[in-house]
Parts: C-alpha cells; sequence; structure tokens
C-alpha cells in the first residue's frame, strides 16, 4: 500500500476505493508488483475526466482492460518507483540546466521519475555530449526525435483502432468477443512495429547521408556561413484553392479523400525533381529544394498531375529563393515567411514566384513568366515584385463548381439557370445549395467563366 500511495499520489482509501471495484489485485494492503502499472493507468484515466467506476464498467463488459495495457506498455518489470531529478543528474553526469532542457525538449514533461530506460537514453546522450558535439545540437535532435515517433506512436495506436477495433464493433463485434478479436490482429502488428520504424530511419538516414556527401563537395566553394544551419534554399508552399467551401459543402470524409489523393500526387512529384516535404498542415505543404528550377520543375510537374484528375480542386503555389536556418528538421527565417506570402497571395491554378526566383531560373523554352507587379505581403515589409509562372499558351479559365469550388469537366457536370446565365456543378446537392442562396455564391461566379 505505501508504494502505491507514494507512485500515485493518491491516499490509502482512494487506492482502497480501486481494490473494491476489482481495478487492483492483492488483499487490499499488499499487492501484486504489477499492480503499480494499473493504479498508474487509473490515475492516467482520471486525469482525463474518466472515473475509476467507468473503468471498471468497461473491464466487466470487455475483460481485464487494465491487464491488457498494462502489457501493451511493457513496463510492469520497471522499478516501483523511479529517480527523482537530483537522482538522476547524478546518475548521468548531466548538470541540471542541460538535463532539464532534454527533458523538456524530449516531451517527459508529464512524467516526474525517470526509470530504467530512460537513464539508458540520458547516459548516451551525455556521452554524445562529452565527445564534443554542442548542447544546442543535441537538444534540438532529441525534439526532432521525440516529435517524429511522438507522431508515429500515435498513428500506430489511433490507426489501429479506428481501422481494425472499430470496424470489428461496426460488424457487430463487443464484449471479450471483441478485444479477442482485436488483440489478434493487435499481436501480428505489434510485432513488425519496431523493425519497420529501423527500416524506414535507416532509408532515410541514406538519402540524407547523400545530400550530406554533396555538401561536402561543395566546400571548396562555399565559404562558412556566419550561423550554424544556415544555407541557401528554395522554399515553395502548395495548396487547395478552395478547400474550406469544399469542407463545407461535402463534409469532412470526402475533404479528407480529396487531400489524401493530393497527398498522393505531392509525395509522388517531390522525389522527382529532389525536393524534401517539410511538413504537411492540413491541405498545406511546404517542400524544400536545392535550387529554383528543381522547384519550378516540380510546381510543373504536380500542376500537370492534378490537371489530369477528374473534379479535383486547382491549386495555388508560391515560392522564393534565398538564404533560410535549419532548425530541427525545419526551415526558418526570412525566406520561408516571404514564400508563405506569396503562396497566399496567389489566385486559383496559379504558381506565383518573386525576383529572386526568376533570376536564378533558366525558364525551359515552353515556359512564360509575366509579371504582377509589386504586392504589399503580409508581415512583409517594403513591396515584393511577384511574377506568374505557366507553360507557354497557359490555360483556359476553367469550369469551377461555385459551391464547393472544384474544377469540373466539362459535359459531365449538372447545370442550373441564374440571372440568364447557365451556372455549372459537381452535383445536384451543390445544385441545390446553391438555388438556396445564390447571392452567397455571386462573388464566386463572378471571378469564374461559366458558359452563356
Amino acid at each position: 500500500m505505501e508504494d502505491l500511495v507514494a507512485a500515485t499520489g493518491c491516499t490509502a482509501e482512494v487506492v482502497r476505493g480501486w481494490h473494491r471495484l476489482g481495478l487492483l489485485q492483492g488483499d487490499g494492503e499488499r499487492f501484486p508488483v504489477g499492480d503499480l502499472e494499473r493504479a498508474r493507468l487509473i490515475c492516467f484515466a482520471e486525469c482525463r475526466g474518466v472515473g475509476a467506476e467507468d473503468i471498471a464498467e468497461a473491464c466487466r463488459a470487455q475483460g481485464d482492460l487494465l491487464e491488457q495495457f498494462a502489457e501493451l506498455l511493457g513496463v510492469a518489470d520497471r522499478p516501483r518507483r523511479g529517480l527523482g531529478f537530483e537522482e538522476v543528474a547524478r546518475a548521468t553526469g548531466l548538470d541540471e540546466g542541460t538535463l532539464r532542457r532534454i527533458w523538456v525538449a524530449s516531451g517527459l514533461g508529464d512524467q516526474d521519475e525517470a526509470f530504467d530506460d530512460d537513464l539508458e537514453a540520458l547516459r548516451m546522450l551525455a556521452a554524445v555530449l562529452g565527445a564534443g558535439m554542442p548542447e544546442e545540437a543535441v537538444v534540438q535532435l532529441v525534439r526532432v526525435y521525440a516529435d517524429a515517433l511522438g507522431r508515429v506512436g500515435e498513428a500506430e495506436n489511433r490507426l489501429f483502432h479506428y481501422y481494425v477495433h472499430e470496424r470489428f464493433r461496426a460488424d457487430g463485434l463487443e464484449g471479450q468477443e471483441l478485444m479477442a478479436a482485436t488483440s489478434a490482429v493487435g499481436h501480428q502488428v505489434g510485432g513488425m512495429v519496431e523493425p519497420t520504424v529501423a527500416y524506414f530511419h535507416r532509408k532515410a538516414f541514406q538519402r540524407a547521408l547523400r545530400e550530406d556527401f554533396l555538401l561536402h563537395v561543395a566546400e571548396a566553394t562555399t565559404p562558412v556561413g556566419e550561423t550554424a544551419g544556415e544555407l541557401v534554399a528554395t522554399i515553395l508552399f502548395v495548396d487547395l484553392a478552395g478547400f474550406t467551401p469544399l469542407t463545407d459543402s461535402m463534409g469532412d470524409a470526402a475533404a479528407a479523400q480529396v487531400v489524401e489523393r493530393f497527398s498522393d500526387l505531392v509525395r509522388a512529384a517531390t522525389p522527382r525533381h529532389d525536393g524534401r516535404i517539410v511538413k504537411q498542415i492540413g491541405d498545406e505543404f511546404m517542400v524544400a529544394f536545392t535550387e529554383p528550377a528543381k522547384a519550378l520543375g516540380f510546381a510543373l510537374d504536380l500542376c500537370d498531375s492534378v490537371g489530369r484528375e477528374p473534379q479535383f480542386p486547382g491549386l495555388r503555389i508560391g515560392a522564393h529563393h534565398g538564404t533560410v536556418l535549419y532548425r530541427e528538421g525545419d526551415y526558418i527565417g526570412g525566406t520561408v515567411n516571404v514564400a508563405a506570402r506569396v503562396t497566399a497571395a496567389a489566385g486559383r491554378d496559379e504558381f506565383l514566384v518573386t525576383q529572386a526566383f526568376v533570376d536564378e531560373t533558366p525558364l525551359p523554352q515552353d515556359v512564360e513568366v509575366s509579371s504582377r507587379g509589386p504586392r504589399a505581403l503580409k508581415g512583409i515589409s517594403g513591396m515584393v515584385e511577384l511574377y506568374s509562372v505557366q507553360r507557354g499558351g497557359g490555360r483556359s479559365d476553367p469550369l469551377v463548381d461555385p459551391v464547393c469550388q472544384m474544377v469540373l469537366e466539362p459535359g459531365s457536370t449538372v447545370t442550373v439557370w441564374w440571372e440568364g446565365r447557365q451556372v455549372s456543378f459537381c452535383s445536384p446537392a451543390c445544385a441545390e445549395r446553391f438555388s438556396a442562396d445564390p447571392e452567397r455564391y455571386a462573388a464566386v461566379l463572378g471571378g469564374t467563366e461559366q458558359p452563356s
């Protein structure tokens, strides 16, 4: 009992209450070691607003969930109590300031004690620091590991729950039969997780090594930057035009399918032009290139791919070339900010670039660049000269659904008459939404060529 009270911060009476509900084993005063993790899970649930009575009800319906998840956590054999912060500093040889930075960067702010695996990782980081790697670099690397693998861990569990467990529920399974079916699949999936993570890390590390090889080759002609991580790059942003009205009219599930297809197209085009996807936020991608000519090829390639998709949103693309700072797997600085604002200024199916991009890019014969004049971009001082890039001859104005703003294929649409003109839609549902409130969509029609 004393161990459980000390580890959870709860009173003995609370612990006895958990025992009476059948959530802990033992006799109410003495407990097996495995009850420590069961108690931690109960505390975690209660902090999220799920009471012990709710857990007990779920266990009666689905079997001993606490035992199943304690086993999956794989921490049943760890010490009853971990080490405190000062003890960890002494055990690893890290000073407390450095230890706190690493602990926070690791995303372990919700863990107030350290266990054997934590000590092992911290000792390895202490050895790296001792070998001469600067603290700033180590902290950045820890943040990248924690953020990237945090996303991996979440995806592994969420996708399994939604696409396996929830599908079994939809098929009518419940209670212990549901958990047995889920566990049978889970054991197979669990065995592939760590080898698969190691495989993808190995492939990514190999790609990064090849890029690092080029950096070493270029050392003879590139001076050392004044700031660590400073380099010259082309930053490109691309997103879907009219994605918000598309989501509003078609719903989240349909919009998610559009984003999934868009993601496939972006990820297919990126390696063909030696780019690197830095991040994806919703329907927007940030892609980095070593030179603007590669970004140009990517943008034109992606526009061609999207143009072949039936009833698909248009694109907005913007790019800028200049100096950036590499931080934690990301790029920051004025060049990134300008590229983002240039993209925001782009219209449907428009690829906008800056003067710096044009000056550094040899243009293929079939590509045209036209000035859009100086623009005031939000948050950017001064006026920025913008240019529109497109293949020679351009592209005729697309037929666009004014409700969901999907680009339409002529001859495969629903049409209605409004104020003496024929307006096209992707579906009867969008036509009905328009007919119910045409003034709401009139602004879109004003900028769209519709057949009359």
